[in-house]
């Protein structure tokens, strides 16, 4: 039984444990590949909460979490205005530095910035 909660933990996308900060630290990791690509201390609010869903041009729903530092994230792609989730921020997209992994998005605003991390993308460890 314990084995089976282990394998679930170790399957499930990330999700926001309010308790974790009473734990210490945890890593959020690719699903991929298990790179680290932030961890739960770095979880800000923006726009008034951490969790965001929006859907893109294309109709694809995403579930993001916001990080202040997210140091395991490379960025491919052009930086972009138009459709940006946050308005007068600009945005390019996040991978996983060692897969390549879409992870989600840096937004970056007057010499400001924060990650847009897809939620189901990562996994706590």
């Amino acid at each position: 039984m314990l084995l089976d909660r282990e394998r679930d933990r170790r399957s499930a996308p990330a999700t926001i444990d309010k308790t974790a900060d009473d734990e210490g630290e945890h890593s959020l990791v690719c699903i991929v590949c298990e790179h680290r690509i932030s961890d739960t201390s770095h979880r800000i609010e923006m726009a008034g909460a951490h969790e965001h869903t929006f859907v893109n041009p294309n109709g694809i729903v995403h579930h993001i979490g916001c990080f202040n530092a997210a140091p395991g994230c490379g960025y491919v792609g052009d930086t972009e205005t138009a459709f940006s989730w946050f308005p007068g921020w600009t945005w390019q997209v996040a991978v996983c530095g060692k897969c390549r992994a879409l992870v989600g998005w840096i937004f970056r605003n007057a010499g400001e910035q924060f990650h847009g991390l897809i939620l189901a993308a990562l996994r706590e460890t």
